[in-house]
């Protein structure tokens, strides 16, 4: 069972940003996090994802991220299906991710990321594993594809979550979580905090995306996984709720999910 603390969804600790300082981070994260999900963004990152992992309070989950899709071998999905079946039972590995589409930069690599996603989508109903989603500017190609693969419903998290309400709405109605990091404290993040007060309460999770977008005390440095404490509290004080109330809802938030 996991208790009241500090829970960071999404951390890429495997960025080489953060190579000299990773075993201090580590050290400081196993002190004051209840827990930390380490997201592999790249197949590069997939080994050194699971050997975070062993270290206390870490987890892993692995993925192809639709920025790094040129980086993948021609058996990268074969290499990942190989690496979920050996480590599932690990307890250590709880999600597949960082995956989905993106359109930021335009729609010309959209065919192959939507492949790339559907094929991941598909080994997570095979896992029975939770998604980490990351979708810009390409949620109705998403919920397309979703239709496409007949799902109704859809276990994971929204990382990183800036759309809009009616999108949001859609997304719960799939079963997904909906987390936020650090823009949410930024004083301009209007938009985002009316959402952090619409999400219910039981489908709220928080992150840092570290080492980027860190919150607002910390503008224009990295953010580290502790630092989810501050998007805490500007969650807790926009739901007009106390921070142990937000910190033990977030603790049978992330239970409900990767364990039950």
């Amino acid at each position: 069972m996991f208790t009241p603390g500090l829970y960071d969804v999404h951390a890429h600790l495997a960025d080489t940003r953060l190579d000299s300082e990773l075993p201090d981070i580590l050290r400081r994260c196993a002190s004051e996090m209840q827990a930390v999900l380490v997201n592999a963004a790249r197949q590069s990152e997939w080994q050194k994802v699971l050997e975070i992992a062993k270290h206390p309070r870490m987890y892993a989950a692995l993925g192809l991220h639709p920025f790094f899709l040129h980086e993948a071998s021609a058996d990268s999905l074969a290499q990942l299906e190989r690496l979920l079946e050996s480590e599932k039972q690990s307890g250590r590995l709880l999600a597949l991710g960082e995956i989905g589409l993106d359109c930021w930069e335009g729609r010309e690599e959209l065919e192959r990321q939507k492949n790339f996603l559907r094929a991941q989508l598909e080994l997570a109903g095979k896992f029975s594993l939770p998604v980490i989603l990351h979708n810009r500017k390409a949620w109705p190609d998403f919920f397309g594809l979703l239709k496409e693969l007949r799902l109704a419903s859809l276990s994971g998290v929204c990382h990183h979550f800036s759309a809009s309400r009616q999108i949001c709405r859609q997304a719960l109605d799939l079963g997904l979580y909906i987390s936020f990091c650090g823009p949410l404290t930024y004083p301009q993040s209007n938009r985002l905090r009316e959402l952090a007060k619409y999400v219910p309460a039981e489908r709220l999770l928080v992150e840092t995306d570290c080492p980027d977008l860190p919150p607002q005390s910390q503008r224009g440095a990295q953010s580290r996984p502790w630092m989810v404490e501050e998007i805490m509290r500007c969650l807790a004080e926009q739901r007009n709720i106390s921070m142990f109330a937000l910190q033990e809802q977030i603790a049978v938030n992330w239970q409900s999910l990767f364990v039950e």
